[in-house]
C-alpha cells in the first residue's frame, strides 16, 4: 500500500480505538466534545445516547455516525476505520496457518483477484467518505474533466472489470482461453465506458488511460511540453498500435512480420519528427533513450558533473561514425573490419572511465548497447537505418546495428533479443532473453515480447554476438 494509505490507516485505527473505548466505558449519554462540535458542519448542539452511537459504530456508515452526533470529519474517519478493520480481518482469515516452514512463500494465497477485491473495497470507502480515492486507484485529478456522478459510475465499471480480469491474469502459464476471455472482457469494458461517456469525454478518457497513451507517457515522460503535443504524439502511436498490436507478438513470428513492423516503426519515427519539428523531436528522442536514463541515474547518484551525460552521448555519436566508416571500407575483409571495430570498443571504454570513474564506467560499459556492439565487432547508428535488422520498438532502443557493406541479411544467422516483461504501462526494463534463428525460419517470443535483432554476417559465423 502507498505511504499515504499507511498513514491514513494509522490515523483511522487510532480514532476508531478512541471512540470504541469511549462508547464502551460511558454508562450514560455522552456529550459531543467542543472541538468535535465546532469542526463538524451542522453538528452543533447534537447529542446522542450511547446506544445510538453503538448502533452507528456497528453499521460503520458515515451518515449514521454523523446523525448520531459525531462531527463529519470523525464520522468519515470512523467509517474508513471500519473498512480497514474488515480488510485486516479478511487478510488474517486468508493467511496460511503457521506450520513452522518459514522458508515457504507465505503470500501465495494472496492472489491478484483477492488483492483487486480488497483495493475495490478500500477505494469505495474512500470515495464514499471523501469523494476521492487518494490515488489508490487512478489519480483523482486525472478525471476532473468528468462530472462527479460520471466519475463514480466510471469507477464502478472499472472496478467491476478489474476484478473479473484479475481472474485470468494471474501469474503462471496463461492458456489461450484465458487470453480470449481477457480480450472479450476488455472489449466489453470499452463498450460500457463508451456508452457512459460522450465522444469528447471518451477521447479525454483514452488520452489518460489507454495503452497507447501509457506508451507515450512512459517513453517521453515530462519531455512533452503541452497537451496539444501529447495529443499529436498519441494519435501517431494509437494508429501504429491498432495496426501492430503487442498481442500479435505472441507465438511464432515470421521474419517478414518483423521486417514489416520494423519498417512501420521507422515510418512512425519519421512521422513523429514531421509532427513536432526537429528541435522537439531531438528532445523527445533523448527522453526516450534508455541509455540516457542509465547515464542520468549514474550522474545523479554519484554527484558527477551535469555535463557527464552529454560527454558520453557525444562519444557515442563519434564512435558510431567511426564504426560506420570502418564498416563501409570494402578494401578490408569482414574479419578485418570486425577487428578494427573491436579496437574502437577498448578506446570507448577508456573514454567512459575517464568521464564516469572506474566503477561507474566499468558498470556502464557492461550494459551499454553501443559499447557491446563495438565489442562484438558490429557497427551501429544512433538512428534507424534501412538496412538495420528489425528493432524492438521506438523508445526501447538506443542504437541500431548496421550490416557491413557488401553483406546482406539473407541466409544469415540472427540473434533475437526481446524483453520478456515489455508491458506498455510500466517503465522499460525486465529480464532479457536471447535466441538465434535463420532468416528462413520463424521466431518464437513470449507474450508481450518485442523482438530486436542483430545480424551475424554469413562470412563470419564464429563472430561473437553483442551482449544485450
Amino acid at each position: 500500500m502507498k505511504p499515504l494509505a499507511l498513514l491514513l490507516a494509522a490515523s483511522l485505527a487510532a480514532n476508531a480505538a478512541f471512540v470504541a473505548v469511549f462508547v464502551t466505558q460511558s454508562p450514560s449519554t455522552p456529550s459531543v466534545p467542543a472541538a468535535t462540535a465546532s469542526s463538524g458542519a451542522g453538528s452543533s448542539g447534537r447529542s446522542t445516547s450511547a446506544e445510538a452511537l453503538r448502533s452507528a459504530l456497528a453499521s460503520g456508515d458515515a451518515a449514521a455516525l454523523e446523525a448520531a452526533g459525531l462531527s463529519r470529519d470523525l464520522a468519515r474517519e470512523l467509517a474508513l476505520g471500519r473498512t480497514l478493520g474488515r480488510l485486516a480481518d479478511q487478510a488474517r482469515g486468508s493467511a496460511p496457518a503457521g506450520d513452522g516452514r518459514w522458508w515457504t512463500n507465505r503470500h501465495a494465497a494472496a492472489t491478484r483477484e483477492a488483492q483487486a477485491a480488497a483495493r475495490r473495497q478500500l477505494s469505495a470507502a474512500l470515495a464514499a467518505a471523501l469523494g476521492i480515492d487518494l490515488g489508490l486507484g487512478a489519480d483523482p485529478a486525472q478525471f476532473a474533466f468528468l462530472p462527479a456522478a460520471k466519475r463514480d459510475q466510471l469507477r464502478r465499471i472499472t472496478d467491476d472489470y478489474d476484478e473479473m480480469i484479475a481472474k485470468f491474469s494471474a501469474t503462471g502459464l496463461q492458456l489461450p482461453s484465458d487470453r480470449e476471455r481477457l480480450r472479450l472482457l476488455r472489449a466489453e469494458r470499452e463498450r460500457d465506458i463508451a456508452a457512459l461517456l460522450s465522444p469528447e469525454e471518451k477521447l479525454a478518457y483514452d488520452l489518460r488511460t489507454s495503452t497507447s497513451a501509457a506508451a507515450v507517457r512512459n517513453r517521453y515522460g515530462d519531455a512533452i511540453e503541452s497537451e496539444a503535443e501529447f495529443q499529436r504524439v498519441y494519435a501517431l502511436q494509437k494508429a501504429f498500435d491498432e495496426k501492430y498490436s503487442r498481442e500479435a507478438l505472441v507465438g511464432r513470428i515470421s521474419p517478414e512480420t518483423l521486417r514489416a513492423r520494423s519498417e512501420a516503426e521507422r515510418q512512425l519515427d519519421a512521422d513523429l519528427r514531421a509532427a513536432v519539428g526537429d528541435d522537439r523531436y531531438a528532445a523527445l528522442r533523448r527522453a526516450a533513450d534508455p541509455d540516457v536514463r542509465n547515464l542520468d541515474s549514474l550522474v545523479s547518484r554519484l554527484s558527477l558533473p551535469s555535463t557527464a551525460t552529454d560527454t558520453i552521448l557525444a562519444a557515442r555519436d563519434t564512435y558510431a561514425a567511426a564504426s560506420q566508416r570502418i564498416n563501409a571500407d570494402t578494401s578490408l575483409s569482414v574479419p578485418e573490419r570486425r577487428t578494427q571495430i573491436q579496437a574502437l570498443a577498448e578506446r570507448a571504454k577508456a573514454d567512459v572511465t575517464r568521464t564516469l570513474g572506474t566503477e561507474a564506467g566499468t558498470t556502464y560499459a557492461q550494459v551499454s548497447p553501443w559499447i557491446n556492439h563495438l565489442s562484438g565487432g558490429l557497427a551501429y547508428s544512433t538512428q534507424p537505418q534501412p538496412n538495420s535488422p528489425p528493432g524492438i520498438g521506438l523508445g526501447q532502443q538506443s542504437v541500431f546495428p548496421v550490416l557491413p557493406a557488401g553483406v546482406t541479411a539473407t541466409g544469415g544467422t540472427r540473434q533475437v533479443i526481446f524483453n520478456s516483461d515489455a508491458a506498455v504501462d510500466r517503465p522499460i526494463g525486465g529480464p532479457t532473453q536471447i535466441m538465434t534463428f535463420t532468416t528462413t525460419d520463424t521466431v518464437t517470443t513470449s507474450a508481450g515480447g518485442a523482438p530486436a535483432t542483430s545480424v551475424t554476417p554469413p562470412a563470419t559465423p564464429t563472430q561473437p554476438a553483442p551482449k544485450p
